[in-house]
This record gives structure tokens, sequence and C-alpha cells, in this order.
């Protein structure tokens, strides 16, 4: 029998939220193709359930093109494999890293592939609950597309008669990454269907101002609770985060609007992920065609994109430093939402 994957275990190209991902080759192609192959542990319940749900939702929406594919799966020793697309040119996290802040012309063109597939997977009923810059892929060949990854923290939510996610069964996991939580993940029973808006939002205010917003979406983060007393007032959170430093908002009115609209502390008047995607602020991009744009060369990592224009602030002395941020999650509360979610089927 000919073996499909091999798979150099010696070397591990990162870890994601609850596995390691290491170069793989997919041998039944000639040339053989570099995937990704990443190890989950299946020791308990809840991991093989996690497994098997990773592997449905990868199914469901992964042919969108700024999803990562999935090529193959397999288990072995205990242990579950997915075999995905390789991304080669790095993550979002480092992009915004290398260049401290982003333009908003730099920014534009991977805010709006990011919102296009995740108003792709809420359409099929596919939360992803994990969404930060670590989990953004760029690619090498095309700088300006983008791969969403890491979906072992999604829940598959059953869809109404008119297609329409049913976000009635709520939620008791407090899953997700800290700085990108949305405020409602904190109250055990949260609707799930607009926290990737407010995930989304997290990084588009930090990949433009090069810090995050808040240290976490709780009481207890001095921020975010003036924040809530400002939204209380009816002003926006661009202009109540900038105010915590006492300095002028200097973002563009139409991105203010756009992160204004997502960074709503009230989850029923936050945007949903179509306001997101038909706002004027993503409709065109900012400055017209990007230098490149038409060549059909291969460019590394977006480096046309004119990493040099970066928004005009530096940053705040106290504000919340960029920083990679590992996700956690409460097995048996996990293992119940995906149960109520999924109706114990994938």
């Amino acid at each position: 029998m000919v073996v499909r994957w091999d798979v150099n275990t010696k070397k591990s190209l990162g870890e994601g939220g609850f596995g390691h991902v290491y170069r793989g080759k997919d041998t039944i192609v000639t040339p053989t193709v570099d995937v990704a192959a990443k190890r989950l542990s299946l020791s308990t319940e809840a991991e093989r359930k996690a497994f098997a749900l990773e592997i449905s939702v990868l199914r469901r929406v992964s042919l969108h093109p700024s999803i990562i594919s999935l090529f193959g799966t397999a288990i072995q020793d205990n242990y579950g494999w997915l075999f995905l697309e390789m991304a080669t040119g790095g993550e979002l996290f480092d992009r915004l890293i290398d260049s401290g802040s982003l333009s908003e012309r730099a920014a534009w063109p991977y805010v709006k592939a990011i919102a296009g597939a995740l108003e792709h997977c809420n359409k099929h009923g596919i939360i992803h609950r994990d969404i930060k810059l670590e989990n953004i892929m760029l690619c090498a060949e095309n700088p300006y597309a983008v791969r969403i990854i890491d979906f072992g923290l999604a829940v598959q939510l059953p869809l109404d008669k008119d297609g329409v996610p049913d976000c009635t069964n709520l939620l008791t996991d407090a899953a997700g990454t800290q700085a990108y939580r949305a405020p409602e993940i904190s109250h055990a029973g949260y609707n799930p269907c607009k926290v990737d808006v407010w995930a989304l939002g997290i990084v588009m205010f930090s990949l433009c101002s090069g810090f995050f917003p808040v240290k976490e979406a709780k009481e207890d983060d001095w921020r975010y609770a003036r924040m809530a007393l400002d939204q209380a007032d009816g002003m926006g959170a661009c202009q109540s985060i900038y105010k915590l430093y006492k300095r002028e908002c200097p973002l563009p009115p139409l991105l203010v609007d756009c992160i204004n609209g997502m960074l709503v502390i009230d989850q029923s008047t936050r945007w949903d992920m179509e306001q997101v995607v038909e706002c004027e602020w993503l409709q065109k991009p900012p400055g017209g065609i990007y230098p490149g744009e038409e060549d059909e060369g291969t460019v590394y990592r977006g480096l046309s994109v004119c990493d040099h224009e970066m928004m005009p602030s530096s940053l705040p002395p106290d504000a919340v430093p960029i920083t990679r941020q590992k996700a956690v999650r409460n097995d048996a509360a996990y293992l119940d939402d995906i149960l109520m979610t999924s109706g114990g089927g994938f």
C-alpha cells in the first residue's frame, strides 16, 4: 500500500491552539506537494469530538479562496492528523510586527479577504471563535491573498428553514484568545453569532494602530471599563480608545465607521458580518489600484503594498502591545457546546 503523507515530525512549523503543525508532503502527486500537517491529541472525548468537528467544518467551508484547504485526514497512535494547504507567506501577525502598523491602504486587502471568508463561514452556520492575527496566513505567490486557519474552536450552528444560522442555543464555553474575545463570551450563555465580528474589529484596529485596543473585554480591564462608559454616552470605540491616551483618533473616517460598527459592546446593535462586507470602507481600495496589482509575477509577503505607509501616530506608552497569545477553552463546556450546536453529529 502506498503511504500518501510523508511528515517530518522532527521540526515543528508552529503550534496551533490545540495541536502542532509540521511540514509534510503529499506523495501521490508528481511532483510532490508540500502540506501543513496538523497533529491533534485524541486522548479525551472532547478532543475526539473537536477533531471530528474541525474536519466537518473545513469540508463545509474550505472551498473558499481565503480559507485554508483540507487535503486529507488520518488517525494514528491516538493522534488525529489534518493535511492542509501550505500557506507560504507567513502570518499576518509577523507582517504587522515587521511594519509596526499598516496604512489603511496596506490593511484593506487583508480585511476585505478576511471579512468575505467569515461571511461565507457564517452563511454555512460556522463560527470560527478564534480569529486573530496569528490565524491569518499570507501567500507568497499573491501579496493580497490570505488564508484563515485553525478552526479548532469553531462551532457549527444549525440553519433554519430559510438557511439562516440558528443562534438560539446559547454557548457556555469561554473559548478563544484573550485580546480578541468578545465581551459576551465572559458571561455563560452567550449568542455566538457575532463574536467573529468583534474579533475582526480587534484585528482591524490593531493593524492600523499598532496596539491592541484592550487587554481583554472584561470589566477588570480599565480600558474596556472606560470604553463601556463612553459607549453608553454614544461615543464610538476608536474615539474612546484614543481618548484613553489623550490623543485624537488619527484613523480615516470611513475606517473608523467600520471599526466602530464592529467593536460595539452591545451584541444586539453590533454589526453582523454582512454589514461589515457591505460597509463603505470595503467597497473600494483606499487610494485606488495597488502597485503591481496587474503584475502576474510572484511577490513575497506583500512587500509591494507600501510597507512604509503607516498611520501617523506613535504607540502610546501605556497601550497594550501586540503579542502572541494562545487560545483557551474549557473542555467540559466545549464538549457541551459542540454537542448542543451540532446535535451530537457532524
